[in-house]
């Protein structure tokens, strides 16, 4: 009967280390959500900077127009 003693201790340390292992997966489960919140802010922001960046540039091109034209229509022939 020495097998049962060695069955014991492998079911032992199956237990521990599924502990350990559930253990583990708290923080790892955390960290999971914190960057999966971080990464959705940032995404936000980064719109936000694209957003602005598309309207700078149709503004700039809006004065441009303006200023080519008002160019053009004093210029002499």
């Amino acid at each position: 009967m020495p097998y049962l003693w060695s069955i014991v201790a492998v079911v032992a340390a199956l237990v521990v280390l599924g502990l350990v292992v559930v253990a583990a997966l708290k923080p790892v489960k955390r960290f999971a959500l914190v960057a999966g919140v971080a990464r959705e802010q940032l995404g936000r922001e980064t719109g936000m900077l694209t957003a602005r960046t598309a309207a700078l540039r149709v503004r700039l091109e809006q004065r441009r127009t303006r200023s080519i034209s008002s160019t053009v229509e004093g210029a002499t022939p």
